[in-house]
């Protein structure tokens, strides 16, 4: 009894046709697996490396990560000040997390040692508000469906599992926010319909039962009773105007997806001639005071944020119509000309009806489409049984999916998130057909949408939220680690080829950096980082071309050093290499994993092999599957030593073995500008760098050979003692030599006519002398000895300033942590002389 009324409900409210409506079995609902799908989706916030397109960055985040935390990123066009098309209001929003960074950092910093200001935690915290933000669709969901006597977690369970809440509700789309905003005005309506249907179908009975009454007694008693019903007509009028207004500056596009609800919300009895159409008109302006107030804050938001308006102007009415800016209507006058949207790219009318529907919903939108198909048939035929009624809640949510769908595809340029919205209505129309409610005589068609359903789902998220252009954000934190290695007096610049738009502010760069020199005198440092993005519309070799004209201007414009970086995905690397000039080597100093491009993707046809060459099928195709990455390679001009000769210098200074050799050779060229750190410092502190795993085993295996190396020194020192007492041998020769020849001058003086014995002895002291001077000689020849050795121990280890402290190099100027510096990574940190204090500023600005 209880499961048909249950059916007899919904079908009184829902009136869906297109499935029959049977006896709904007693199932108890449970949310666990929403628990579950919520605490999936707040994780894969955290996690994914996704890049689905540029607006996820360029219409919030990246504006006011420059605003609020000063950091040097460029203003999309659409931020232009003449003639903006995005409001401020929304990015206002997703970035309250940068307001809390701004503010709180310093503490986390003083007390905690934490950086909180740092790429990943920018790119990650508005992502963690926007998703607690998608969890009020979800509830909007669940309060439609126990209107509609459906069963209310499944409903959200199907909600929750689309793709489009684990990865599109994550990201900072603006589509997300009119998502949400779409799930309160749905919310909203089907209630205010639902109420006001009981309200008035009780107003109409207590009207028959007050005509019909004799006596005046039960007239005044369903007065009392028709007095005491609650109000329905403008409840929730302030919601529903704030609503649409606010997400028209969201996205003007709004509009079209709230029209059909709105209409509803209105007509509410009217059609039907169940209350007077004045109330039409007093319902339309019930809603004029939450626009108006809506409108004007998020106008004068804009107008301030954009520079037309002032506080001053605004309180001494000296303003003109120029002095306001409204978004919305600079929105629809750009995308009002064909020749702005072709710039975007121009895409066939059916694009969304064919491909992007199936591609955001999967099987819920063919079932969407199939359910629009039979409703027109049935309205065309004029089949009363089948057609359900015009004002039913399932003719509004039909309406809401079909209609916005048909007016975007009149829009050339057209882009699957801009249907975002359809998935309120397909999941409460729908829910049960891509679930296993009961396993009682289900038909194989609702096993196979199950499982389309959540197949397709799983797929959709690890390709859109890892995979998809995932190498440039993580590109982004590589690049900025690599920056901070930089020595201060270095340029670097940072080109971008055949990617989505880089996300320059994960670079951390500081707009202006103010440097307080040791007399306490502060200046303004000069910009060390330069980014350039040159799509991927040209020829991989005339980013030579590209990449000497910026190196020259660069050493044109500034007299310190220039590095020059380029990122690519791996599948052009090859190209690159093979096409580049005489004068320029290539270094490939990083390589980001996880990058699927659809523009440039890696050949995936195997050659003709045998699996016992040393190459085979298997290892081709490996080769060619970590193509899917993003390669960070150093450009170096001029002639550059080859390895070879690098080797040849080295083997000339002492015997090593070859295992040592290359130990050094790669050392040298990773750490070289660690190294020269550390014979520029002048103070006792410490400053700590971070180095990846394989830089850290080759710097603790070069400290090794370089104790080796201070071990020689030792010997070369003692052989200085040597000397040394050798030259005091010497010393004791010619004092005695001294004294003989004092001995000589007495005689001379009191035996004046033993010229004889006198002429021995002065021979005797020209032999001595002679003897002292050969010492003299074979001493100065071991000094030559030893200072040759000592030169050519040290010739091509510049970065070693070898002094008598230095036996115990690693007491005091060198620390290596033995454990990874962040748990679960392969990142260690090292610990130099720490530079000073105007050099760190010059770090800070980075």
């Amino acid at each position: 009894m209880e499961c048909r009324k249950r059916a007899k409900n919904r079908t009184s409210f829902i009136n869906n046709p297109f499935r029959r409506v049977v006896k709904v079995p007693k199932v108890k609902d449970s949310s666990i697996f929403w628990c579950m799908l919520a605490l999936a989706r707040l994780y894969l916030a955290t996690v994914q490396t996704g890049y689905i397109h540029p607006d996820e960055f360029h219409q919030s985040v990246q504006v006011m990560a420059r605003d609020l935390l000063n950091i040097d990123a460029k203003k999309p066009w659409e931020f232009h000040p003449e003639n903006p098309i995005r409001s401020v209001t929304f990015s206002a929003v997703v970035s309250l997390p940068y307001v809390f960074i701004k503010y709180v950092a310093p503490f986390f910093t003083y007390y905690l040692g934490y950086e909180l200001q740092s790429p990943y935690n920018l790119l990650v915290a508005p992502r963690i508000l926007m998703t607690f933000l998608s969890f009020i669709a979800d509830y909007s969901v669940y309060r439609i469906a126990r209107m509609c006597f459906l069963r209310p977690w499944c409903c959200v369970e199907v909600f929750a599992s689309s793709y489009i809440m684990l990865v599109y509700a994550t990201r900072t789309f603006s589509n997300t926010m009119e998502l949400i905003l779409m799930a309160v005005l749905l919310w909203r309506v089907c209630e205010s319909m639902v109420e006001s249907t009981k309200i008035i179908r009780k107003q109409n009975v207590l009207q028959d039962l007050y005509e019909s009454a004799e006596t005046l007694q039960d007239k005044v008693k369903l007065v009392r009773i028709k007095s005491k019903l609650p109000p329905y007509n403008y409840v929730d009028s302030a919601i529903i105007s704030v609503v649409v207004t606010y997400g028209a500056f969201v996205r003007p596009t709004f509009v079209i997806f709230s029209f059909i609800p709105v209409a509803f919300w209105l007509q509410r009895g009217v059609v039907t001639k169940e209350v007077d159409f004045s109330y039409f008109n007093l319902r339309c302006l019930s809603l004029l005071p939450g626009i108006v107030v809506t409108f004007l804050t998020c106008v004068l938001a804009d107008s301030f944020y954009y520079g037309s308006l002032t506080f001053t102007e605004l309180l001494f009415w000296n303003v003109t119509g120029r002095s306001f800016i409204v978004t919305p209507v600079n929105f629809l006058l750009y995308n009002a000309n064909e020749n702005n949207l072709a710039t975007h790219g121009l895409h066939p009318y059916y694009l969304h009806l064919v491909v992007n529907l199936p591609l955001l919903h999967g099987v819920l939108g063919l079932l969407g489409l199939w359910s629009v198909s039979k409703y027109m048939a049935s309205f065309i035929t004029n089949d009363m049984t089948k057609k359900p009624k015009i004002f039913s809640i399932a003719t509004m949510l039909l309406a809401t999916f079909i209609l916005p769908v048909l007016v975007l595809s009149a829009v050339p340029h057209q882009e699957p998130r801009f249907l975002l919205p359809t998935l309120l209505p397909l999941v409460i129309l729908h829910s049960d057909d891509v679930l296993l409610i009961s396993g009682k005589r289900l038909k194989a068609f609702k096993h196979l949408c199950f499982l389309a359903w959540h197949v397709w789902n799983i797929f959709c998220v690890i390709f859109f939220g890892f995979l998809h252009q995932g190498g440039v954000t993580k590109t982004m934190m590589r690049v900025h680690e690599h920056i901070l290695l930089q020595p201060p007096h270095t340029n670097t610049h940072i080109v971008f080829s055949d990617m989505y738009t880089p996300p320059t502010f994960l670079l951390m760069r500081r707009i202006n950096v103010v440097a307080v020199a040791e007399d306490g005198r502060k200046y303004r440092m000069a910009k060390s980082v330069f980014t350039y993005d040159v799509g991927g519309s040209r020829a991989v070799s005339d980013l030579h071309e590209v990449t000497s004209r910026i190196y020259k201007e660069a050493l044109q414009n500034s007299t310190r050093d220039a590095e020059l970086v380029l990122c690519l995905p791996a599948s052009l690397s090859e190209e690159l290499y093979n096409s580049k000039p005489e004068n320029v080597s290539l270094r490939r100093l990083q390589r980001v994993r996880g990058h699927i491009t659809m523009e440039d993707p890696p050949d995936m046809v195997i050659d003709a092999a045998s699996f016992t060459e040393s190459c085979g099928h298997v290892c081709q195709f490996l080769r060619r599957l970590d193509q899917f990455s993003i390669d960070i390679i150093g450009i170096y001009f001029g002639p550059r030593p080859d390895r070879s000769e690098r080797v040849a210098s080295l083997e000339k200074t002492f015997d090593i073995d070859d295992e040592t050799f290359e130990v050094i050779d790669e050392a040298f060229d990773m750490n070289e500008e660690i190294f020269s750190r550390k014979e520029k410092t002048k103070e006792s502190n410490h400053e700590t760098f971070i180095i990846d795993e394989k830089t850290f085993g080759t710097v603790k295996k070069t400290f090794r050979v370089t104790e080796e190396t201070f071990e020689m020194d030792e010997d070369i020192f003692d052989t200085d003692d040597e000397t040394f007492d050798t030259n005091d041998q010497t010393s004791g020769t010619n004092d005695q030599t001294s004294g003989t020849n004092d001995q000589t001058s007495g005689t001379d003086d009191q035996t004046s006519g033993t010229d004889d014995q006198a002429t021995d002895t002065q021979d005797q002291a020209t032999d001595t002398q002679d003897q002292t001077s050969d010492t003299q000689d074979l001493t100065s020849s071991a000094r030559d000895q030893t200072s040759n050795t000592d030169d050519k121990s040290y010739a091509d280890i510049d970065n070693f300033d070898l002094k008598d402290d230095y036996f115990d190099p690693f007491e005091d100027e060198f620390e290596l942590s033995d454990e990874p510096l962040i748990p679960n990574t392969k990142t260690y940190a090292i610990r130099l002389p720490k530079p000073p204090k105007v050099a760190a500023h010059t770090r800070e600005e980075l």
